[in-house]
């Protein structure tokens, strides 16, 4: 089916038959493969955003991204001043 989108190839290994048979008993009106591979695919993006330890580090990722060209090199004693100053 033509698509714009991007493809894949998946190799089904071992780690993804059995995923894919417990997909197959938690979503039986799934008609084929790719669209449980798909299901798999959100449901362990959304567990991952759910860790903390991940969610920081893609909060982190995001933030070095949008200030990757603005870095505080002043020290910690100019910022301790810098924020003396605030008061």
């Amino acid at each position: 089916m033509p698509t714009q989108l991007k493809r894949h190839m998946v190799t089904e290994v071992p780690a993804l038959e059995s995923a894919l048979r417990t997909a197959r008993i938690a979503w039986p009106d799934e008609a084929t493969t790719s669209r449980l591979i798909v299901r798999l695919a959100a449901l362990g993006a959304e567990r991952l955003e759910e860790d903390p330890e991940t969610a920081f580090a893609s909060r982190r990722a995001r933030l070095d991204r949008e200030l990757g060209g603005f870095t505080f090199t002043g020290g910690l004693a100019r910022l301790a001043q810098m924020r003396e100053d605030w008061d």
